[in-house]
């Protein structure tokens, strides 16, 4: 009896850990276009029209079945490469594969990870539901059965004079306008080294109190960090611009203005809380 229990307390351990390495909860990610033609992990190129993934401990070759979680969109992926290292981040794909999931414009989303095995790789497919006949006669290429067409003699018509049309200016600036005032928010998965980006630079109103989560040496860092920002949908952003070691400067990235240190301490909390993300208070007067 003894050696029966260790045998299937053994057994029920070997179950549990293999069901815990098959099927994995957390955020996903995608590849952004920059890296297309890169060598991944595995030493293949990474080619943004496969079915390819980023896992940090699965075996090269293997097939996981990217479940989201909130739509139940699935699609079935390589493992070719190594990572995600962002924190709670637990898979990154293909950009063709976050087009099934409809991934792209989130960027991101919380899905679950099964490990898929051979025979349900080569497992046959389920019949599609049949179609309406029509529409099946009207997709294969053949005629489809109408009415008869009674066609009436063309009617001779004398030739009506042009009219002069002039160009509608004021509208086709007015688009343009449009395109360049408002734009689309940058994030950490658009954003890219070299580009074109529009900046406003403003200055705030005198006095409050503000948050300072980040401080930089160099300036290209400073906009990969407000797009991180603005994709976890923080929109009050102030960079204070001032001197380091050696005159060179240092930039500071404080999310603001508060009216007052409290609502400024509340908020830096808050941020620990729901974001993960360290910060002090900072009072915007002592900033020159």
């Amino acid at each position: 009896m003894k050696f029966f229990g260790k045998t299937f307390l053994s057994t029920l351990f070997l179950l549990s850990f293999y069901w815990m390495q098959a099927q994995e909860m957390g955020l996903a990610g995608y590849y952004s276009d920059e890296f297309q033609g890169r060598k991944t992990a595995s030493g293949e190129p990474y080619d943004k029209s496969d079915l390819t993934a980023a896992h940090k401990t699965l075996e090269f070759g293997s097939y996981v079945r990217i479940t989201r979680l909130d739509n139940k969109k699935s699609v079935v992926v390589r493992i070719n490469d190594r990572g995600p290292y962002i924190k709670d981040r637990v898979v990154d794909m293909s950009r063709k594969a976050a087009e099934a999931l409809d991934l792209i414009r989130d960027g991101r989303a919380q899905v679950k990870l099964e490990v898929v095995s051979k025979s349900e790789l080569t497992a046959a497919p389920e019949s599609p539901a049949p179609e309406k006949k029509e529409e099946l006669t009207a997709k294969s290429g053949e005629p489809v059965a109408t009415a008869p067409v009674k066609i009436e003699p063309e009617k001779k018509t004398e030739p009506e004079t042009p009219k002069t049309v002039q160009p509608a200016k004021t509208e086709k600036t007015s688009k343009i306008a449009e395109t360049t005032t408002k734009g689309k928010a940058v994030t950490s998965q658009t954003y890219k080294d070299f580009g074109l980006y529009k900046i406003q630079v403003l200055k705030p109103k005198e006095g409050g109190y503000g948050v300072q989560v980040a401080s930089l040496t160099e300036y290209e860092n400073v906009l990969k960090q407000v797009a991180e920002l603005q994709e976890n949908h923080f929109k009050n952003i102030l960079v204070s611009v001032e001197k380091g070691k050696d005159e060179k400067p240092v930039y500071k990235i404080i999310l603001g203005p508060f009216p007052d240190l409290p609502t400024a301490t509340s908020y830096k909390e808050n941020l620990k809380k729901k974001h993960k993300m360290d910060g002090f208070s900072v009072n915007l007067e002592d900033i020159k």
